[in-house]
């Protein structure tokens, strides 16, 4: 059962400083009077759980779920199992952001006994046997025009469907839920356009980003967009990487990979010149043994046309993070939550960027509705939701901008 009590007297001045948290903190899984996100919605969240209760909660949800604290297990299974992380806030600072959200909340004489659920399908789907969800407008739209032919990624911004629609604002914010996260946003948006022919959904997207980078090192990051669609609209789960039996498809570009596409692969002897080289085993001549030469003078390149990458374990084993001879910018992975993040065999998506004047502008290629059961399906209404990486601010892996699900029309 729900418990009531009264809140202190909450002021303007707690609300405010409160806000900045909660945007900072707690807007990429909750709303206040807005539905669920991959948490519940929190408007009256005062009157149903005593402040003692709240902090001990917000701090650390999973103690209390290890504890066996009926309330704090029922939320735990109602939302996936997804963990609540726990927060370094002071008492002080949980106050203010339960005073912002009090702030927003309808006033009630006395706690309900039950709740409802708001119909939406920001996260979680309906547990409905496979019907279609019950479909909530999303604060946000993009809509996807109709082309009359391909798009080559490449032209960029300069096919002439771009003209045929506008561009759509997205708000990101840092990702502040799963370690490692984002402590400092650099990037405050993204705009968006879209367009569809046959079996591909096109994104056209831009973001401002001062500085240009495409460089991966001890202390380099390099700069990354990827896009996530649902497998099936008629399912829409977590937007964050989805969630047990909601898998979701991403399209996942990176500088680095298109620096590689443009100028050919950067071995140690090219990034570092002044570097000795240990031998390649069993490279210690020319692969076509016509000439012996220093190891430092074989390349990667070299050891992948002679094929002797048995002694270059990422390689040989294909992984994508270790082409040599790189020909795609962009990669297609499946997920189903957090750490489940797997490169699909049949890379059929296209990317192409450019950046000028400070501001990234990329045009992505999605393959949709195939006979891959990894691939989207897209017919008129589904969800689509980005990502950025600033490399420049040290954004890599968790550290990322992202943004909840927001609705993706096929117009006519």
């Amino acid at each position: 059962m729900l418990i009531g009590f009264v809140m202190p007297k909450l002021t303007a001045q707690n609300a405010a400083k409160g806000e900045n948290t909660f945007k900072g903190i707690c807007g990429a899984c909750h709303t206040v009077g807005k539905g669920k996100l991959v948490g519940p919605d929190l408007s009256g969240v005062n009157e149903r759980r005593t402040q003692t209760w709240l902090l001990s909660f917000i701090k650390s949800s999973q103690s209390m779920v290890k504890k066996g604290d009926p309330i704090a297990v029922k939320l735990f299974n109602e939302f996936n199992k997804i963990p609540m992380p726990d927060q370094n806030l002071t008492d002080v600072q949980i106050k203010d952001v339960l005073a912002y959200i009090g702030s927003l909340s309808p006033k009630s004489a006395a706690p309900s006994k039950t709740t409802t659920t708001p119909a939406t399908t920001t996260t979680t789907p309906q547990a409905s046997a496979g019907n279609p969800p019950n479909w909530v407008k999303a604060d946000n739209e993009v809509k996807c025009v109709k082309s009359t032919k391909q798009i080559d990624p490449k032209s960029v911004a300069n096919d002439p469907v771009w003209n045929k629609t506008t561009w759509k604002k997205l708000a990101l914010s840092p990702q502040n839920v799963v370690y490692p996260n984002l402590p400092k946003q650099s990037v405050d948006g993204i705009s968006v356009k879209s367009a569809y022919f046959g079996k591909e959904v096109y994104f056209l997207i831009e973001w401002a980003d001062a500085t240009k980078n495409t460089e991966v090192d001890a202390d380099k990051f390099c700069d990354q967009l990827a896009i996530q669609l649902p497998l099936d609209p008629g399912n829409i789960p977590s937007y964050m990487m989805g969630n047990a039996g909601g898998r979701v498809h991403i399209v996942h570009w990176k500088s680095v990979w298109q620096n590689d596409v443009e100028k050919g692969f950067q071995d140690v002897t090219q990034k570092y010149p002044n570097m000795w080289v240990d031998v390649y085993p069993g490279m210690e001549y020319y692969p076509d043994k016509n000439q012996m030469n220093y190891a430092k003078n074989i390349t990667a390149e070299q050891m992948v046309d002679a094929g002797k990458t048995n002694t270059m374990p990422g390689t040989y084993s294909k992984n994508p993070m270790s082409q040599i001879k790189r020909t795609s910018t962009v990669e297609e992975a499946s997920a189903e939550g957090f750490g489940t993040m797997a490169t699909q065999q049949n890379q059929q998506a296209k990317g192409w960027a450019v950046w000028q004047d400070g501001k990234w502008t990329a045009c992505i290629a999605v393959p949709v509705n195939t006979d891959d059961k990894n691939k989207a399906k897209v017919k008129t209404k589904t969800k689509v939701a980005f990502a950025i990486w600033d490399g420049g601010n040290e954004n890599i892996g968790g550290r990322k901008h992202f943004m909840p699900w927001v609705d993706l029309t096929l117009e006519p």
